[in-house]
């Protein structure tokens, strides 16, 4: 039997795909809030998961026999905090604003990433982003693979992305 090539194998979560995630995160937080953010050791589990946050990014990703979700979590105090960058320290920033830089900001990390794999051979199908918001709401993953968290620091505040894959029982992830 040949051996897969990169356009033929389905993503892994491995080091490579947390590098993928922790470059595409420090420079969409740096290009877009001018902050700097730090990558923590990435971790890879199986079964179900609940997400903490206030507010999250979630978009769903497609590859043949594989599909999966990205999601950013973060709380309202982070979002306050980066968000002045942007639309000035005099703004008061409201929720809906909130709201709508997560959606930004998922998209932008997640369009990275999708480059950096497609530059790797992983030809992957990312949705529309939507947001999840409300205080300590939780983001359930309910599916039968395994999920990578890869846990960001911000003067002291912890966000996270997290990847859930599930693929076919032929399909090793």
């Amino acid at each position: 039997m040949e051996k897969e090539t990169a356009t033929q194998a389905s993503l892994s979560l491995d080091e490579a795909l947390a590098q993928d995630i922790s470059a595409a995160v420090v420079n969409a937080m740096r290009s877009t809030f001018g902050v700097a953010v730090v990558p923590g050791t990435f971790e890879v589990g199986e079964g179900m998961v609940s997400l903490v946050g206030d507010v999250s990014g979630v978009i769903g990703m497609v590859q043949s026999h594989l599909e999966g979700t990205l999601t950013l979590c973060l709380t309202y105090e982070t979002v306050r905090n980066i968000l002045p960058q942007v639309v000035g320290k005099s703004v008061s920033i409201t929720h809906e604003m909130a709201v709508d830089a997560v959606g930004e900001i998922t998209n932008m990390i997640f369009g990275q990433i999708k480059s950096s794999l497609a530059q790797r051979g992983y030809h992957m199908k990312l949705g529309i982003p939507c947001v999840v918001s409300g205080k300590g709401h939780f983001v359930s993953q309910f599916h039968r693979g395994r999920y990578m968290i890869v846990p960001f620091h911000l003067d002291g505040q912890l966000f996270q992305v997290y990847v859930a894959l599930h693929a076919e029982a032929s399909k090793a992830i």
